[in-house]
């Protein structure tokens, strides 16, 4: 069997099939005996030869009578029409986190019902979760790909807009990097053909397109087409206001019980349970952060002869406490950096001056330390809470609005971009460009001493 229609004919009526049996293909594996890559290779129509007993396995498993097998292979789900034959389908999703995501299940169940909804059949299905450094969102996202990717069998695409130790991807170049991914050849298109070619894709196919580390509505609108075939996924590092119809979730620190049971589940719940304070105080200098719990977790796994008393101690400096967080390729400082990175310099420089306060502040202290213009303070708070490095603490008290720094953001501020005790110029590590005053504005006199 090699005809494209019918392979994807047979691939959306298992979906189907599936779905209207209410099970996961996880489910549907351990009922017929197959694997999970073979159900997802035959309803993605990677399979270009099914076997006639695997469907018939399929069948027994769906409830359905053997018969029926040739049914599969002749009936195309209703409302599927399939794609242009010349691009291919792309499954690009990163696995997704093995550890359940501790408080994060009714978010999680709010991005699947959106994904999937049919209600407004004029309008295209967008999803951004939002949220400080290490609060997991790429987790998140990965997540929910994963429970719906069955609903878009003609493509899931994947594509980290700012990869670390890289430049950002312009808009022009995720246009033709998501085109490339589903078959296309933008290569010789000008900017303006190659996203009219990508819109009449989406608009014609079920694709999902799964962005991370979004920091512009720019990178957002050329994948926007008013269908509901395709849908677009995104974490961002800041708000993304400006985008029409979109469900957007915050995220941020988790609750003290959902924390202690991400430390749990990764050190084991005999070992916590053992050293409950310790437990604590390691989720309490973790800021109740998902990556940094996870980092924590990790450390303990591999050092199953160490104390949790070990680890809090050791976290309990703060000065330290980011350059700790860090287990092979995970690391709450760099996590940290990336967000610092893309910064504008005048909220680069109020969150230096401001890195000091460990509590709350306002209007007043802003206009204290870093502007004398109450007009000015109150935007510069609305932007250090747009980009994700504030969250309110209080709002309508005495003294309005209060905020406070994210914990990890404030510690990166005051200790990874200090210099030494009384040295009042920061700078900032080499991998962060910062803005620096001209040479020519500094007196010669003065380089032999700093």
């Amino acid at each position: 069997m090699t005809d494209t229609t019918t392979l994807e004919a047979l691939a959306a009526t298992l979906v189907h099939a599936r779905e209207a049996a209410c099970l996961t293909q996880e489910d549907l594996a351990r009922r017929s005996g197959l694997s999970v890559r073979a159900i997802r290779n035959l309803e993605t129509g990677h399979t270009a030869r099914p076997r006639k007993q695997s469907l018939r396995l399929l069948a027994q498993a769906l409830g359905l009578p053997p018969a029926d097998v040739g049914r599969l292979l002749r009936t195309p789900r209703p409302e599927h029409r399939p794609g242009p034959r010349s691009l291919a389908l792309s499954a690009e999703l990163p696995a997704a986190p093995r550890p359940h995501l501790a408080g994060r299940e009714p978010l999680l169940d709010r991005l699947h019902a959106h994904l999937v909804a049919q209600e407004h059949p004029d309008r295209g299905r967008l999803a951004v979760v939002v949220g400080p450094p290490g609060a997991g969102k790429t987790a998140l996202i990965l997540r929910a790909a994963h429970t719906v990717r069955a609903r878009f069998p003609d493509g899931q695409v994947f594509v980290d807009l700012h990869p670390a130790g890289a430049a950002p991807l312009t808009p022009d170049r995720l246009v033709r990097r998501v085109l490339r991914s589903l078959g296309g050849t933008p290569d010789t298109d000008g900017p303006d053909e190659a996203g009219a070619r990508l819109r009449d894709v989406l608009s014609r196919r079920r694709v999902l397109v799964v962005l991370d580390n979004a920091a512009t509505e720019a990178h957002i609108r050329p994948l926007l087409v008013d269908d509901v075939r395709s849908a677009v996924l995104v974490a961002a590092r800041r708000e993304l206001p400006a985008l029409p119809d979109r469900l957007e979730l915050r995220i941020g620190a988790l609750d003290r019980p959902d924390a202690h049971r991400v430390l749990e589940d990764l050190a084991g719940a005999a070992r916590t349970r053992a050293e409950r304070s310790a437990a604590m105080d390691v989720v309490e200098s973790c800021a109740r952060l998902p990556l940094a719990l996870h980092i924590a977790g990790l450390w303990l796994t591999t050092r199953p002869h160490r104390s949790l008393r070990d680890l809090a101690h050791r976290l309990a400096d703060e000065e330290q406490r980011l350059r700790f967080l860090r287990v092979g390729d995970l690391s709450l400082q760099d996590s940290v950096a990336a967000y610092h990175q893309g910064l504008p310099p005048q909220v680069t420089a109020a969150l230096e001056r401001l890195a000091a306060l460990r509590g709350d502040f306002g209007t007043d202290e802003v206009t204290a330390r870093v502007t004398p213009s109450r007009e000015h303070a109150a935007d510069l708070l609305d932007e250090l809470l747009h980009r994700q490095v504030t969250h309110v603490s209080a709002a309508d008290g005495p003294d309005g609005t209060r905020y406070r720094l994210h914990d990890a953001v404030r510690l990166y501020a005051a200790h990874c971009l200090a210099g030494p005790p009384g040295h009042t110029a920061r700078t900032a590590p080499p991998a962060l460009p910062r803005q620096r005053l001209p040479q020519r504005r500094r007196d010669p006199r003065l380089r032999a001493t700093t």
